[in-house]
C-alpha cells in the first residue's frame, strides 16, 4: 500500500481531568516531514479565533462520528450522547489558573517534596513548584471532564485537526459512560484480585495505575484512528507500539526540558502515555480487545509493576506491596509521622538512574519485590522548620529483592549515592553483632544531618534510616522486622508511589503534557521519514 499521506501532529496538555495526546491529521504528501510540520504547527498563534460557524458546526456534527468510531473499536457501548461545547482560549487559561490555586494540594506538595528529597530522588536545592511552573506549555487541546460530562473543544483549532484528538477524549467519556471514572479511580482492587467497596479503599498506587488504563485505551484508540484510512489498527499491527517507544526514550533523552527535570519527574511524566500504552498494547495482542478494554476495567492493575510488566498482570500474579509499620509506641514520644508512602518499581528505576545507572536500570529494577518509606518530624521541630530543608526530618526506608545478589548490591549503592546527596559523607565502622538476627551486611556513614545506617538482611530487604540515631534505629528496625526486640507494630494498609504521587498536583499535570508533546515530536518524526 503506498504511503501517499502523512500526518501533522497537534499537542494536548492536560491539567487534572485533561488528557495529553499527540493527534494528527492526514493531508496530501508535500514533501515535509511530519516533525516539519509539527514545528510549524508549534509555531501558529492560538490568540486568534479561527473557526467561523461554518466550521463550528461541523466540528460538533463529528463529535457523533467519532464518538461511534470509538465505541465499536473498544466494544463499549454508548449509553448517551456526549455533550459538547466550544471554549475560547481564555477560558481554558481560568480554569488552569483555577487548578493550580486550589489549597488542598499544598500540604501534600510539601511533604513529598522534602520525602523526595530525603530519599535522594530530588537535589536538596531544587525548587519543585518553581520548575513545574516555569515548565508549563502553550498547547491545549479538546478534553472531557468527567464531573460536567461534556466534551470542550477549542475555537482556535481546525475541525479536522481536532478529530484526531476527539478520539482520544471521546474514549474517555465512553469509559466514563460505562464505568463511572471518578468512582473507579477511587476503588482498589484487593491483592487477591477481587473488588473493594466503596469504603475499601486499597492503595493510592492501584488508583494511579488506573490512570495508565485510562490514558492507554484512549492512546490504543486515537492510533486506530490515525490507522484507520489505510485499513489497519494496533490489533494488527502490534510492532508499532515499540516503534513508539523508542521514539518516546529519544525524545525524553534529547529535548532541553528533560535534560533539566530530576529523573523521577522523566520517569513519571511519561509513565500514563508510553507504559500505559504499551500495557494496554500487549493487553490487545495477548487477549483481544475484550482483555484490553472491558477486561482492564474489571481487573485493573495494582501498581506500577503490573503497568511495567503486563505479563505479570495477563499471568494473574500477586503484585509485590509493602508498607511502613505503625512506629508510635517505638518513637515513644520523641517524633511524629510526617509523610509515608510505596518506593515502587518505578520509582527504583528512577532512582538509579538518576544516580548514573541508567544502563543496568530497568534490569535491577525488574528485581525489586516491595518497597516503602516513612518520614518523621521531631517533636520539638515546628512544621515551619522543616519546610526549608530536611536536617529535621528523619527517614525509614525498606525494600526488598527477589535475589540476595541483587539485594547486597542495592544496599551497596544506596551507600554510594549518600556522597552526592550529603555536603559531607564520611564512612564509619558499623557496630558490631552476633547472634542469629544480624544483617548480612551494614554500612554507617555520618552526614550533617546526622548518621544513615543501611542494612541487607537475610529476607532479601533492604532497611535504610536516615538521621535517627543508632539506638533509635535499632529500635525501628525491630519493629520493622515483625516485633523483633519487643516491639509489635500494627502493618497499615500500602500506600501509594512516591513518584506517581506527582499526579496529585495540578502544576504536573501540565509538565507531562510537556513531556508528551515532545515524545509526540519524536514519534512524528519518525512515522513521517
Amino acid at each position: 500500500m503506498k504511503a501517499s499521506w502523512r500526518r501533522c501532529l497537534l499537542f494536548a496538555i492536560f491539567l487534572p481531568n485533561w488528557f495529553m495526546i499527540p493527534a494528527f491529521c492526514q493531508q496530501n504528501d508535500s514533501g515535509q516531514s511530519l516533525g516539519d510540520v509539527a514545528r510549524k504547527l508549534r509555531k501558529d498563534t492560538t490568540n486568534e479565533v479561527k473557526m467561523t460557524d461554518a466550521d463550528t458546526k461541523k466540528l460538533f456534527e463529528s463529535v457523533d462520528r467519532i464518538f461511534a468510531f470509538a465505541a465499536e473499536d473498544t466494544g463499549m457501548p454508548k449509553r448517551a450522547t456526549v455533550k459538547r461545547r466550544l471554549v475560547a482560549k481564555a477560558d481554558v487559561e481560568k480554569y488552569a489558573a483555577a487548578q493550580m490555586a486550589k489549597e488542598e494540594f499544598a500540604r501534600s506538595f510539601a511533604q513529598e517534596e522534602l520525602s523526595m528529597k530525603k530519599l535522594g530522588f530530588l537535589p536538596r536545592d531544587f525548587n519543585l513548584k518553581e520548575f513545574l511552573v516555569k515548565s508549563t506549555g502553550q498547547g491545549i487541546a479538546a478534553y472531557y471532564d468527567d464531573e460536567t460530562k461534556v466534551i470542550s473543544m477549542l475555537n482556535w483549532v481546525q475541525p479536522d485537526q481536532q478529530e484526531p484528538i476527539l478520539a482520544h477524549e471521546l474514549t474517555h467519556a465512553l469509559q466514563d459512560q460505562n464505568y463511572d471514572l471518578a468512582k473507579w479511580r477511587k476503588s482498589a482492587r484487593k491483592p487477591d484480585g477481587s473488588q473493594a467497596g466503596d469504603s475499601g479503599k486499597i492503595s493510592g498506587d492501584s488508583q494511579i495505575a488506573r490512570k495508565a488504563v485510562v490514558e492507554g485505551q484512549a492512546m490504543v484508540v486515537y492510533v486506530d484512528y490515525l490507522l484507520k484510512p489505510v485499513g489497519r489498527s494496533l490489533e494488527d499491527t502490534p510492532q508499532l507500539i515499540y516503534e513508539m517507544e523508542e521514539s518516546a526514550v529519544k525524545a525524553v533523552a534529547d529535548s532541553q526540558l528533560m535534560h533539566d527535570a530530576p529523573m523521577i519527574l522523566r520517569e513519571t511524566g511519561t509513565f500514563a502515555y508510553k507504559e500505559g500504552l504499551i500495557f494496554e498494547g500487549e493487553l490487545l495482542h495477548k487477549g483481544g480487545k475484550k482483555m484490553a478494554f472491558a477486561g482492564a476495567f474489571a481487573r485493573p492493575p495494582l501498581n506500577s509493576q503490573e503497568v511495567l510488566h503486563p505479563e505479570t498482570y495477563i499471568k494473574g500474579e500477586k503484585p509485590p506491596s509493602e508498607a511502613i509499620p505503625d512506629m508510635k509506641e517505638a518513637l515513644n514520644d520523641q517524633y511524629e509521622a510526617y509523610d509515608s508512602g510505596a518506593v515502587g518499581e518505578l520509582d527504583v528505576r528512577a532512582l538509579l538512574k538518576q544516580y548514573n545507572e541508567r544502563k543496568i536500570a530497568d534490569e535491577v529494577s525488574s528485581e525489586w519485590r516491595g518497597g516503602a518509606y516513612a518520614t518523621f518530624l521531631r517533636k520539638d521541630k515546628t512544621a515551619a522548620e522543616v519546610a526549608p530543608g530536611t536536617a529535621n526530618v528523619a527517614l525509614l526506608y525498606i525494600s526488598r529483592w527477589k535475589t540476595p545478589a541483587v539485594a547486597e548490591w542495592f544496599a551497596r549503592f544506596y551507600a554510594r549515592t549518600l556522597s552526592q546527596r550529603y555536603q559531607s559523607a564520611t564512612v564509619q565502622e558499623a557496630a558490631a553483632c552476633s547472634g542469629a538476627d544480624c544483617p548480612v551486611s551494614s554500612t554507617q556513614i555520618a552526614t550533617e544531618e546526622g548518621p544513615v545506617i543501611v542494612e541487607h538482611w537475610k529476607d532479601n530487604s533492604v532497611v535504610v534510616s536516615e538521621s535517627f540515631d543508632a539506638a533509635m534505629a535499632a529500635k525501628l528496625r525491630a519493629a520493622l522486622r515483625d516485633g523483633a526486640g519487643g516491639v509489635q507494630a500494627k502493618r497499615e494498609q500500602p500506600q501509594e508511589e512516591l513518584g506517581l504521587r506527582l499526579f496529585e498536583i495540578p502544576a504536573f499535570e501540565t509538565f507531562a503534557g510537556q513531556v508528551g508533546e515532545r515524545i509526540a515530536l519524536e514519534m512524528g518524526q519518525n512515522i513521517g521519514r
